[in-house]
């Protein structure tokens, strides 16, 4: 033991020092020091008997410790068919946090905080609801707390990399890069609005990541490839899983990636009419979208899909369409494109639209199966960086609802401060 030695250090000097002491002064420390020594030891030997040997050292061993995270904040102005709504849409702090355990083993987590108030738009199921905004109190409406990412890491070389835990899926250009400070426009695509929900892809999931890259040749081209396995909270005994591979253009900033998964949407279960919320409460969407983040009706799914990635100067552009067969139900499509121009050093514009048809689900009272149709979004934002720590944006939605000829208008403006 350290403590040991530098006692025993502290005994073999003592000869030389003793030649100054008086001989009983120096027999009475060499004493107390033998007498702290075989304490230690003995407190040693029984920790040792209840962690199990060299538990106790492997704790608080990390090479390294990295600390950050983000404080993000949106407020809202909504106007529809026959009214309009302002006010404060969520909060959100969110840290992250990695230990570097050894040269090839990392943790990493990202706990967050946040304080959410719905914004309803739409329910498809429910023709006597016309689509206009409305700020709602949401059963989420009080601070919460979740677990976005959470998860070991072993890396063999760009090659091969596996994590294990709570972690990401590799699809949508959006969904990769998860920091939300990064983004230009504020909120999601139509399709990944409810926040790491499972709409169309899994945005996250209970299990295991593998994920590497292959530079090809001279030119810089590689191959980027990802693939996981695992099970969503909600859905602890139905397994889900799925792959992405890539090609980069290296002198062209360019990659074009193949998507691939499929697995079980859990359904929402049905409350009982004494409830609050009796029925298929799933089917009131919030968040700034026509449609629920959940289905009650239970079913299997499998998509493909693709997306491109190109980055060149001061232009971004990211585009990404899927198709999901939906089993007993009608199927699901998506395309998403967003375009980015950083015209100025602190400035970036940006456009996006969105397209989304959510296939089919049951009505709000179990009884049959109905289309939730589709939307289409166009987005225009503008984002002002200060300093590489502080984004402010300010975007401008125009929302055609499912099955009806209503729009919904909103500015939402929001900041975020990372650190």
């Amino acid at each position: 033991m350290k403590q040991a030695s530098i006692v025993a250090l502290a005994i073999v000097g003592l000869p030389a020092a003793g030649l100054c002491q008086d001989p009983d002064a120096l027999r009475k420390q060499v004493d107390d020091l033998s007498k702290r020594v075989e304490e230690l030891e003995d407190h040693a030997a029984k920790t040792a008997e209840r962690t199990g040997g060299r538990a106790l050292l492997q704790a608080f061993s990390a090479d390294s410790l990295d600390f950050g995270g983000h404080v993000s904040s949106l407020f809202t102005y909504m106007h529809g068919e026959n009214g309009s709504d302002a006010g404060h849409f969520v909060t959100l702090v969110e840290l992250f946090l990695k230990a570097q355990v050894a040269d090839s083993w990392s943790v990493f987590a990202a706990p967050g905080f946040y304080l959410f108030n719905g914004g309803l738009l739409d329910n498809p199921g429910t023709t006597t609801i016309t689509g206009d905004p409305a700020s709602i109190e949401d059963d989420s409406s009080e601070s919460r707390m979740f677990l976005s990412r959470v998860y070991s890491q072993w890396v063999a070389g760009d090659w091969l990399q596996v994590q294990g835990g709570i972690v990401g899926s590799p699809h949508g250009t959006t969904n990769r890069e998860y920091f939300i400070p990064a983004r230009n426009i504020a909120i999601g695509n139509l399709h990944t609005r409810y926040f790491l929900a499972n709409q169309l892809y899994p945005q996250q999931l209970l299990g295991g990541r593998l994920s590497g890259k292959q530079v090809l040749g001279e030119g810089g081209d590689r191959i980027e490839y990802d693939a996981y396995f695992g099970v969503e909270d909600d859905s602890p005994s139905d397994g889900i899983g799925g792959a992405r591979i890539a090609y980069v253009f290296n002198d062209l900033g360019l990659a074009v990636a193949a998507n691939y998964g499929r697995g079980t949407r859990e359904g929402f279960p049905s409350q009982p009419v004494s409830s609050p919320t009796p029925f298929f409460t799933a089917n009131v969407p919030v968040l700034q979208s026509p449609f629920t983040g959940r289905f009650n009706r239970t079913r299997d799914y499998e998509f493909a899909g693709i997306d491109v990635d190109w980055r060149r100067g001061d232009f971004v552009s990211k585009t990404e369409a899927y198709y999901s067969a939906e089993e007993d139900v009608a199927d699901q499509k998506a395309l998403s494109t967003e375009w980015a121009w950083f015209f100025a050093s602190q400035w970036a514009l940006a456009y996006r639209f969105d397209y989304y048809d959510a296939g089919a689900d049951l009505d709000p009272l179990g009884l049959g199966v109905q289309q939730l149709g589709h939307a289409t979004e166009h987005v225009v934002g503008l984002s002002f960086l200060p300093n590489d720590a502080v984004k402010i944006r300010v975007d401008v939605h125009h929302l055609e609802l499912p099955n009806t000829r209503d729009t919904v208008d909103f500015v939402n403006l929001s900041w975020s401060l990372s650190f």
